[in-house]
């Protein structure tokens, strides 16, 4: 007997939750027929229920078993027996899976001055697509069989292990990350090795055949299991003004093609925010657009957490030193026990809220004064700083200089107070972290830095926000009962076309309804990333009624000329997430001319808040 695939030496299998980790193991068996027993010991005694299990049948020269529900643990071994022949896995675990993915501060490229004692429960998969004990450096390029890699030049096995000895560079987060999900779970850890310096976006993508994504692919299919989650650092390639208008939807579309490629369409990701670099660009800028696409990442996509790297040491000029992958690993492994594990006293990384400008601090212990209140959420137990003042806020005016008026900065729970010693100038925007290389040092309670955020727009509590322009709507619609009787009209029941008001946010369709009489209907979306209180101001020249969610929230029956905006008004508070509007207006006999509608948020910024 003979096992070929399923399970290897010391392999991790990803443990399904409690109930444990299923594999399928085939093998070939010559000249045998018969049934085939299962035994999983550790330190040679039997687990409980796996003492000789009935797990399948050996017939016409092969055989296929499956182990379902082994428990978390390890090291185990693993015997296979039919009649008199046995097939067996010296060493194998149970527990969490990860892949780490991206460019070089992924791979690691940290300094090597003394590698870590390796943990007989932290395992790697190493690029040559074999389990071994996880060192560093985890990644070895050249061993890899696939061409993107390498250019197609496999280099023998001992050329691989001579380079790793001898290694000076190639510390990085992974192993650190193993041991905190190790001590926090208790369960043996892994790391699948898939990452590669320099690579942008396009190298990952994954329509292409001979990509980076493509050989991610294949290892994490050759361990023939699912996995925990994925590490994902990259960005630093990509911050040039083109790659950044794609950046986003690039994103979106590798985390959905290794959710679909890998059947877990809830995969985690653990993702970071790209951090300092040293030199001088022509144009900084895109390299904070990045950053900033980066934290709004969880905005956009589901099951998915940003870590912010922006305060932590260099090892050279782009790269995260070795001293502080540790404390970039406790952060990733705090939002992986959120993510995966489902840990509520952890919660998400740090948020920005709002940034309002006008003294209005609801910080019990702010100090009064001129100033801007940045406001956070997911804090922990609130925000601190390293050092004696709170450092890495810089004011960005109309014609993109600094405006250098910021004096003092204080901390006041989840509230960032900015002191100014002049009146705050239209057009003013904010940025954390601006620039190539920044002095940032605040985080919070936990240990996360602050995300790099801006350029965003200091809103002055209570000012106008903009209109909602963009429609679906129908021509006019013969009905029979009044509007007051009708209930919220479904879009797909109607031929629509899409209409967008021009900068003064009246959306009219007078001409259309000009001596004819009966209803139109208008749909559009506002998204929220966090739950919030919600002004409507709405004008109308007409019999109009508004429903939010398929429900009836504001009514104006008795609507007439003029349209003027802000006429009638609504408060409500939302839950995070995308909420339909649908308007129905009266045309009142081709009287009527249009509405108009805009949101006010309350209780924070409305950089949150999308159309």
């Amino acid at each position: 007997m003979k096992i070929v695939s399923g399970l290897s030496e010391g392999q991790v299998l990803q443990r399904l939750g409690k109930r444990g980790a299923n594999v399928k193991i085939a093998g070939v068996s010559p000249g045998m027929d018969g049934v085939i027993y299962a035994t999983i010991s550790k330190r040679k005694i039997p687990l409980s229920d796996w003492n000789k299990r009935r797990v399948g049948r050996a017939s016409r020269g092969s055989f296929s078993v499956e182990l379902s529900a082994i428990p978390a643990g390890g090291p185990y071994r693993l015997e296979l027996q039919c009649g008199s022949r046995k097939a067996s896995v010296a060493s194998f675990f149970v527990g969490d899976v990860w892949i780490m993915a991206g460019q070089s501060n992924m791979e690691g490229v940290g300094n090597i001055s003394q590698p870590a004692k390796p943990n007989p429960l932290i395992r790697a998969f190493s690029m040559r697509r074999e389990w071994r004990s996880a060192t560093d450096p985890l990644h070895v390029l050249n061993e890899s069989p696939d061409h993107c890699h390498n250019d197609g030049t496999q280099q023998p096995r001992e050329e691989g292990e001579r380079y790793r000895a001898n290694a000076m560079r190639g510390a990085g987060v992974g192993i650190p990350f193993a041991k905190e999900m190790l001590k926090r779970s208790g369960v043996p850890q892994a790391l699948i090795c898939t990452a590669h310096g320099g690579t942008s976006m396009e190298q990952w993508d994954p329509s292409l055949k001979d990509s980076m994504y493509a050989s991610m692919l294949l290892s994490v299919q050759a361990t023939g299991q699912p996995v925990a989650g994925m590490l994902w650092y990259q960005g630093e390639s990509d911050t040039s003004p083109r790659q950044v208008a794609e950046f986003m939807e690039r994103m979106k579309k590798l985390v959905a093609a290794t959710r679909r490629d890998l059947h877990q369409p809830g995969l985690p990701w653990v993702i970071v925010q790209i951090g300092r670099t040293s030199g001088v660009r022509a144009n900084f800028q895109p390299w904070n657009d990045v950053q900033d696409l980066q934290r709004l990442m969880s905005h956009h996509i589901k099951n998915l957490e940003t870590v912010a790297a922006v305060d932590l040491e260099l090892d050279d000029a782009i790269h995260i030193s070795t001293r502080s992958f540790p404390t970039l690993a406790l952060r990733m492994a705090r939002a992986a026990d959120f993510l995966v594990y489902g840990n509520q006293k952890e919660g998400p990384a740090p948020r920005l809220r709002a940034v309002i400008a006008g003294g209005t601090s609801k910080a019990a212990d702010a100090e009064p004064g001129l100033g801007i209140d940045v406001i956070f959420d997911h804090v922990g137990k609130g925000l601190r700083c390293e050092g004696p003042q709170p450092r890495g806020f810089v004011l960005i005016d109309a014609q993109g200089n600094i405006w250098p008026q910021i004096f003092k900065t204080t901390l006041h729970g989840n509230i960032v107070r900015l002191f100014l010693a002049a009146g705050l100038p239209k057009g003013m925007r904010l940025h954390y972290g601006y620039g190539l290389d920044p002095d940032c040092n605040i985080s919070d309670s936990r240990g996360y830095a602050l995300p790099v955020f801006g350029p965003v727009e200091c809103q002055v509590a209570g000012a106008d926000a903009p209109f909602v322009t963009t429609w679906q709507r129908t021509g006019v619609v013969q009905v029979a009962k009044p509007l007051k009787d009708i209930a919220c009209p479904d879009l797909k029941a109607f031929e629509t076309t899409v209409k967008t008001a021009g900068k003064d946010g009246f959306v009219e369709d007078h001409a259309a309804w000009i001596g004819h009489s009966g209803h139109a209907y208008f749909w559009s979306q506002i998204e929220l990333a966090e739950p919030a209180k919600i002004e409507f101001l709405l004008g109308y020249d007409g019999p109009f009624r508004l429903w939010l969610d398929g429900k009836r929230f504001f009514d104006a029956l008795h609507g007439s000329n003029p349209c003027l905006p802000d006429e009638g008004s609504k408060t409500i508070s939302l839950k995070a997430g995308v909420h339909q509007l649908t308007v129905g207006m009266d045309t009142n006999g081709g009287r009527s001319w249009g509405f108009f509608m805009r949101l006010h948020r309350l209780d924070g910024s409305q950089n949150a808040l999308r159309y």
